[in-house]
């Protein structure tokens, strides 16, 4: 990404994670809101499980321009998103990653681990986005774990 997009985003000038988004589209689909964020479940599901839990209300680049109230917010619903998740796949581990180098908006990846994935023992991010693995579920399989999710969401 060039230097001027990413600094329009972190503006908050065109930024694809500001609400509101769209429930589904290439990257995500929508499991759940949250007190204060929303949960998707990622496209790519090499790591079964892997979703994103995105601040919603305004634009924030990064955690330290939350406030107090905003981030013991975020804080719980993240809780609440890590526990649904184990609950509902059942990983050996689980990663919580708050990047923002590509879209600089306040978002955590909350990916799930399993002993002999493609990448366990190291972090899943490589130099290139186009270098990571890209698996797709089938739709209904797809919408069956949103729906696994959405329910431990609700019984958390």
């Amino acid at each position: 990404m060039d230097d001027s997009r990413w600094e329009r985003f972190a503006r908050g000038e065109g930024c694809p994670l500001d609400a509101p988004r769209p429930g589904s589209n290439d990257y995500w689909d929508f499991v759940v809101s949250l007190s204060v964020s929303s949960l998707y479940l990622s496209k790519n599901q090499t790591y079964r499980g892997h979703c994103q839990l995105i601040f919603d209300p305004r634009h924030v680049a990064r955690v330290d321009q939350l406030s107090a109230v905003e981030w013991n917010a975020l804080s719980a619903d993240l809780f609440k998103a890590q526990a649904a998740i184990m609950r509902a796949v059942g990983a050996d581990h689980l990663n919580v990653e708050s990047l923002g180098n590509v879209v600089p908006h306040v978002h955590w990846h909350i990916v799930p681990r399993y002993r002999g994935d493609p990448r366990w023992g190291s972090p899943i991010w490589l130099t290139s986005l186009d270098d990571m693995s890209d698996t797709r579920l089938p739709a209904g399989e797809q919408r069956a774990l949103v729906e696994q999710l959405a329910a431990a969401c609700a019984s958390v």
